[in-house]
C-alpha cells in the first residue's frame, strides 16, 4: 500500500477556493456543511425531470437531502459545492473507502446547473476534484455516467478521463427504464512514484 504521508495535505475543514468563470461570474468552491441542507434541496428541486431521472439518487426527495446533511463524513463522501452569491450552482462529490481493495479509488459525481454548463464550471470543478483527490492519497478517479448524458461524457473526456467500459442496460432510471452505463477513469500520479507514466 502506498505511503500516503508523502502527499501534500488539504484541510477540508478550512478548504475554500474562489475562482472566476469565463463570463466574469465569481464562484466559491467549498465542502458542504449541514447548514447547506435547504439550499441544496432548492438546487436539486429545480432540476428538470428529464435530467433528474438519470441521477443516481432521488435528489428531489427532501428526505434524501436531509440524510446527506445529517450524515456528513468527508472521509467517506466529500461533497464540494459551487456557490454564486451564496446560491448553489453545482454539486460534486468524491466517494471513497478507507479500507479494502478499493481504498485507492475515488468515485466522482457531478451535477452543474444548466445555466453554467457552458462557462467551464464543470471542467473547473473536475480539475479541482483531481487536486483534492491527489492530496487525499487517491490514485485513480472513477466516473459512472449514463450514456445518454453526452455533454457530461465530453466534459470528463476533456478533463483527462479515459473510457474503460460501456455496459448495456446496467442500471435503471427513475422511470424504471434500462440505461447503458459508461465507466471512465483518470489516473493520478502518486508523489515520488515513477512507475506511473502520467503527468499530473
Amino acid at each position: 500500500m502506498l505511503d500516503t504521508s508523502i502527499y501534500p495535505k488539504v484541510d477540508l475543514d478550512t478548504y475554500q477556493k474562489r475562482t472566476t468563470l469565463k463570463d466574469g461570474t465569481k464562484v466559491l468552491l467549498r465542502p458542504m456543511v449541514a447548514e447547506d441542507r435547504d439550499a441544496l434541496y432548492e438546487f436539486f428541486k429545480s432540476v428538470p425531470r428529464e435530467e433528474a431521472r438519470y441521477l443516481r439518487n432521488d435528489v428531489k426527495s427532501r428526505l434524501v437531502i436531509e440524510k446527506w446533511a445529517k450524515n456528513l463524513d468527508y472521509g467517506k463522501t466529500l461533497p464540494i459545492l459551487a456557490l454564486k452569491d451564496d446560491v448553489i450552482i453545482a454539486d460534486a462529490t468524491i466517494n471513497r473507502r478507507k479500507f479494502g481493495w478499493k481504498w485507492h479509488l475515488g468515485t466522482v459525481r457531478i451535477f452543474v446547473h444548466k445555466d453554467y454548463r457552458d462557462m467551464e464550471l464543470t471542467h473547473l470543478m473536475l480539475h479541482e476534484l483531481t487536486r483534492i483527490a491527489y492530496r487525499l492519497g487517491i490514485e485513480k478517479l472513477v466516473a459512472e455516467i449514463p450514456e445518454v448524458n453526452e455533454s457530461t461524457l465530453i466534459s470528463f473526456k476533456k478533463a483527462g478521463y479515459q473510457l474503460e467500459a460501456a455496459i448495456p442496460n446496467l442500471v435503471k432510471d427513475r422511470e424504471n427504464m434500462p440505461v447503458d452505463l459508461v465507466v471512465m477513469m483518470k489516473d493520478i500520479k502518486p508523489a515520488q512514484d515513477d512507475t506511473y507514466g502520467y503527468d499530473f
